[in-house]
């Protein structure tokens, strides 16, 4: 807690993006909300831990870009597109909780992603943004998945 203190009361971002990489769980997942309620500089530096990073990282550089809102669009728009399955699918999750409909047309097109978990979170965060088109695509989607499939889709849609 004495680590987040300091580097919240000095200012050092960088400290907080680097203890986002190498904290205790608790200290990298405040860290990483700390850096998010700082807007363009906080979402350049969460950005690359969503990226590079690895599990618990790329999702809790996730959960600080959702806190960033409106800047942490785009790159997670971005990510969403060009990232790995796990960052895919953190960063569907992250548009879906700041909820701007940029991100929509994204989520569509994550529908025809080749990895399950992806497609699947893709489907649930567009029933969950609500919008008629998202919705529709998703529905469309679900039509042709598994039962087991359709189940945890909307799991993930009731608790996303």
């Amino acid at each position: 807690m004495k680590a987040i203190e300091r580097l919240r009361s000095t200012g050092d971002l960088e400290g907080l993006a680097r203890l986002v990489r190498e904290g205790t769980a608790y200290e990298r997942l405040t860290a990483a909300w700390e850096l998010g309620k700082h807007g363009d500089e906080g979402v350049e530096l969460l950005v690359p831990i969503l990226l590079e990073g690895q599990g618990e990282e790329t999702w809790e550089a996730a959960m600080g870009l959702s806190r960033a809102g409106a800047p942490a669009v785009e790159p997670l728009i971005e990510a969403f597109t060009v990232g790995r399955p796990g960052t895919r699918t953190a960063a569907a999750w992250a548009l879906e909780e700041i909820g701007d409909d940029r991100a929509v047309d994204a989520l569509i097109r994550g529908l025809s992603d080749t990895d399950e978990f992806c497609r699947w979170t893709a489907a649930a965060c567009l029933l969950r943004l609500g919008r008629d088109d998202g919705r529709e695509a998703a529905e469309q989607v679900l039509q042709k998945e598994s039962e087991e499939a359709r189940g945890y889709i909307g799991v993930l849609a009731e608790g996303s």
